[in-house]
């Protein structure tokens, strides 16, 4: 397996080079499901809240939650406690995952023959006294040198000391509580059997998992295990639960919580609930977060919650976990391996690649909830927050139960007489919907007027016609090894 996770990012990204073309063409051959159709019309239901609306609203932080952080922050200069976590929380949302060391190189090189190449005069030049072209050498290293420094990320891990764990409080603790309240809700929508008893959260930072699972789940956690490398987080987390003040005996939560500094490395222990929120970007490579993500995959008895920023970066880090554990749930099935199977729960209601990935819009797959930020001293109105994310649910998928309505992947558009839906669908395309009340009926035109970023829209879609294909996806490396076809991927390394 760990052969596997040196050569994924080539198997993956040569897949994707040779994967079909997933656009297709805008089509009106749609229905609104039977059953909802006849529900609205027969006034059983409203069409605002049809199946598949997973709309929270403004998400609030929990009364004792916000009276514990303000106590314990008390202590701290405020107006530069706000202004360093206004800081934070933009240098947060724009990171980038550290560059691979081939990456480096490769940019390396490319940087020297660039500075080579407006050069006047050639260092190696026959004829030079030594001098001069000591001289004009380290005139190369310097150039080659601030050159890298200006296009080349410089990622180092965030060190999260005490002050900088309390500007973490303002700065994301809201947001990251919001988005993952949105998440557990549709978890708890979809799937109302499921009730958590046991969480694992890596990278829990201030406790924000913990907090969305007690909310949405109101005492059904009686375990909850904090794993974060920073002790001053977990130092937070711990005050925060026993209401701002950490000499405070007793805590709020009604079940067990431990703080820990490593994932627990029993092989046997699983968790109903794993999640991982901005956390792989504190990752120093690609071989630790694959890692990490096989690591909490095996201790994932129901879901694996995995989410990061809304930008670029941070879709392409969920998106290589995503096709990971998919990748590692495929060998499972087809091989006998122990790591357990696993199918995509949400975003998507398929398995195959992303089709944003492969739109040539450099758009990310990402969602949208709306959030009260916390402050301290000041009411700000309503902000927005954005982020990539993927559920990831142990077992097989059962096409007859699991909703595999298409996901609503921007708001819709709505026009004089017709709406424009933008969806994935379950066949792994981007498709638009054009709906329209002579076309749909009056039922289907209401949902899609009320349908919001993020939801599942319930309407029975034809398999598409794809506008483009290639026939064959086959790979032929040197060694005359067979990539693209899956039943060998890997094989060599097991």
């Amino acid at each position: 397996m760990d052969n596997l996770r040196k050569t994924w990012p080539l198997y993956r990204s040569m897949l994707r080079a040779f994967s079909s073309e997933n656009k297709v063409k805008t089509k009106f051959d749609f229905k609104l499901a039977e059953n909802i159709s006849e529900n609205i019309n027969s006034g059983m239901l409203k069409a605002r809240h049809f199946p598949g609306a997973l709309d929270v609203g403004c998400v609030t932080l929990p009364d004792d939650l916000m009276q514990a952080a303000t106590i314990a922050l008390a202590g701290f200069p405020q107006k530069n406690l706000e202004q360093d976590a206004q800081k934070l929380s933009s240098y947060i949302n724009s990171r980038h995952p550290p560059m691979e060391e081939n990456e480096y190189k490769e940019k390396l090189a490319e940087v020297v023959e660039t500075v080579k190449q407006e050069e006047t005069i050639d260092p190696m030049s026959p004829g030079l006294v030594e001098e001069e072209r000591k001289r004009l050498l380290d005139s190369r290293r310097s150039k080659v040198y601030e050159k890298m420094k200006r296009e080349t990320y410089k990622w180092k891990a965030i060190d999260y000391n005490e002050y900088k764990s309390a500007a973490y409080v303002v700065a994301r603790l809201a947001p990251d509580f919001a988005s993952l309240t949105k998440l557990l809700r549709e978890i708890k929508k979809r799937d109302p059997e499921f009730c958590p008893v046991h969480l694992l959260d890596f990278g829990s930072g201030v406790g924000s998992s913990m907090w969305a699972v007690d909310k949405t789940w109101p005492g059904a956690c009686k375990e909850a295990v904090c794993v974060d490398s920073s002790a001053e987080m977990n130092n937070m987390a711990d005050k925060l639960l026993r209401g701002g003040d950490s000499k405070n005996p007793l805590n709020v939560r009604p079940g067990g919580t431990f703080f820990k500094q490593f994932v627990p490395m029993s092989s046997t222990r699983k968790y109903d609930l794993v999640t991982c929120s901005r956390s792989l970007f504190e990752l120093p490579d690609i071989a630790a977060r694959l890692r990490t993500i096989d690591i909490l995959w095996r201790k994932t008895h129901s879901y694996l919650l995995i989410v990061e920023a809304g930008s670029n970066a941070g879709y392409r880090l969920v998106l290589e976990a995503r096709d990971y554990v998919l990748e590692l749930s495929r060998r499972a099935h087809e091989e006998g391996e122990s790591n357990p199977t696993g199918y995509v729960f949400s975003p998507c209601s398929h398995d195959k690649f992303c089709p944003r990935y492969l739109d040539g819009t450099n758009i990310p797959c990402n969602f949208e909830v709306s959030y009260r930020p916390f402050s301290i001293n000041r009411k700000i109105n309503a902000l927005k927050d954005r982020f990539s994310y993927v559920i990831i649910k142990r077992g097989k998928r059962n096409e007859d139960v699991d909703q595999q309505w298409p996901r609503v992947i921007q708001n819709p558009s709505l026009k004089k007489k017709h709406v424009i839906c933008h969806l994935c669908t379950k066949y792994g395309t981007l498709q638009e919907l054009t709906v329209t009340k002579r076309r749909h009926g009056k039922a289907c035109y209401s949902v899609s007027k009320k349908a919001s970023w993020g939801d599942l829209f319930p309407v029975v879609l034809p398999e598409p016609e794809l506008t483009q294909a290639t026939e064959s996806t086959d790979i032929i490396t040197e060694n005359g090894d067979d990539l693209g076809n899956k039943e060998n991927i890997g094989k060599e390394d097991m």
